[in-house]
This record gives C-alpha cells, structure tokens and sequence, in this order.
C-alpha cells in the first residue's frame, strides 16, 4: 500500500510539472533577465508587473508574451524620458520608437504601448497592473495580438514611478521557396504601428 500511494505521489508530480511548461519557460527567462540587468528596484518592478501580466494572459487562454530585451531598452528609455523630463507624460515619440525597434527585430509587424505613474509605493506593480486592467484601451493592448514585450520602469527624484510597456508583434519572414511556390493575393491592413497610441 505505501509504495502505490509512493508511485501517485511521483506520478501526480510528473503531470503537475508537464502541465506548466509555459509558467516554467516564463520563470527561466525572468530569472536570465534578472541576472543580466541586476536585482535594483527599477528590474524588480519591471519584472513583476510583466509577471502579473502573463499571469492574466494566462489565465485568460492568451499566450504570455515572451520578454525581449531591446524592446525593454526602449520603454525604459521613454520612462527615464518621462521622468526627467525629456519629453511629457504620454506616447510622444512612439513613431521613433517604433523605428528604432524595426531595425533591431526582423518581422515586426505592429506595436503597442502603455504608460502610467504613480507615487504611491504600496504594491506598485500590482497596482499599475489593476490599473491598466481596469481601462479599456490598455486592457485591448495588453490582451492584443502581439507576441513579445518589454517593461520599462524609472523612479525620478520626487518618487514618482513612470511605467512603459511596449508591446510587438514579430512575424518571421517566410521562406523566398515557400512564397514562390504559393503566391498570395495582396491584403491592405492597417498595422498597429502606423496610428499613435490612444492610452496613456
């Protein structure tokens, strides 16, 4: 008898890890993004508020967006911006962004952004998350067709905590033997990218 209940524990714990392969790829990916850039507040927070908003994808049958560094370099950029100054609180500059990011990610095909600050230090994460969840134009972002994302977060000198999430979609370019062999008729669709960000 010990050694069935021995045998279902062991096989309960196979199915509970194979069942997780998303959250522990998430987790994997955290902790490298955590060991390059440091365990200061600014990596903390940026980490746990993309956290939570894979946990809602997640949770809402969407795919968790896999983290992408140099797009994190440019929504830190914008919130180091914001913080000090360089330009006002909101999207201003998206369109470079955007550019910038073009020419560092093959396939981009449509981008997004939201922003947010706030001073109050109580769960901050957890409340820019509760935030954006709670206002239709972030929320259509933060469950939008994009597939990678960054976190950018920068504190200025007054304690005031400014927020960029910038959001992309990559699509890998398709094989010039494959487009050849079966032409598609040309589609106009408006790319995401093309119209500044209504949301803040």
């Amino acid at each position: 008898m010990p050694i069935f209940h021995f045998f279902a524990k062991l096989l309960l714990l196979a199915l509970v890890l194979s069942a997780c392969p998303v959250l522990e790829a998430q987790e994997a990916t955290m902790a490298k993004v955590s060991g390059s850039a440091g365990t200061d507040f600014h990596t903390r927070l940026e980490l746990e508020t993309f956290r939570l908003i894979n946990q809602y994808r997640t949770a809402n049958k969407l795919p968790p967006f896999k983290w992408n560094e140099e797009i994190a370099k440019v929504a830190r950029g914008h919130s180091q911006d914001m913080a000090t100054g360089e330009s006002d609180f909101g999207h201003e500059g998206f369109g470079d962004r955007v550019k910038v990011l073009k020419t560092k990610l093959i396939g981009l095909n449509g981008a997004g952004e939201n922003v947010l600050k706030t001073d109050d230090p109580d769960q901050v994460a957890q409340t820019a998350v509760r935030v954006w969840l709670h206002s239709p134009h972030h929320l259509a972002n933060i469950r939008g067709d994009f597939n990678c994302s960054g976190m950018g977060v920068w504190r200025d000198d007054k304690g005031m905590i400014y927020f960029t999430q910038f959001f992309v979609k990559i699509v890998p370019p398709v094989p010039v033997a494959a487009t050849a062999a079966s032409p598609q008729p040309a589609t106009v669709s408006p790319l995401l990218f093309l119209a500044q960000p209504k949301t803040r």
